[in-house]
């Protein structure tokens, strides 16, 4: 699981780029990969510090060998997490009426709020099913239910809640500054 991991992980960027070189996806669109990343960095980084490398009372444990330098898998993440800020984005123009990304819409919002909170319980969920990981019950990271006969916790839970609105503040403008000139140079 973690080399697929990995591969993943690598793969994303080099896709995105070989997409933003050849004209298929916009500037805008690339630059809100790597905020997506820059975000997720955020709580990678956060996690791999309160880790079990780095705390006595670890907010994860590793449920299964890690065959790689954790850090390494914190920073691929951060790679997953600018992807799925993206699919979110791409929920967006299937679900909601164009123009998009211009002006804050409560619609986009709520799809890229529904998809993030949606996308990291599936991510929990695998995780525990396969045994990779499971956050550790804090008073300040209560259990919301057990699956798998592990825990599922609040803070990944909120972080996802909180992330998208980061997200969209970021690609609104992005998107106005970015996105509308691949338009106007396609047209051209």
């Amino acid at each position: 699981m973690y080399v697929i991991d990995v591969v993943i992980s690598i793969s994303i960027p080099i896709f995105l780029a070989y997409l933003y070189s050849t004209g298929r996806i916009s500037r805008g669109i690339w630059l809100m990969f790597w905020a997506g990343a820059l975000i997720g960095s955020t709580w990678e980084l956060g996690f791999y510090f309160i880790g079990p490398y780095y705390s006595s009372s670890p907010i994860y444990i590793m449920r299964s060998p890690n065959p790689f330098p954790l850090i390494f898998l914190s920073l691929l993440h951060t790679l997953w997490d600018g992807a799925l800020f993206l699919v979110g984005v791409g929920l967006v123009y299937l679900i909601c009426k164009p123009p998009h990304l211009t002006k804050f819409r409560w619609s986009e919002l709520s799809v890229l709020l529904i998809w993030g909170v949606s996308s990291e319980l599936a991510v929990e969920l695998t995780a525990t099913y396969s045994s990779l990981w499971e956050y550790q019950r804090k008073w300040w990271n209560p259990v919301l239910f057990k699956f798998n006969n592990q825990n599922i916790t609040l803070i990944p839970q909120l972080v996802w809640l909180v992330a998208p609105i980061i997200f969209y503040l970021m690609a609104l403008p992005l998107n106005r500054r970015y996105g509308a000139q691949r338009r106007r140079a396609i047209s051209a």
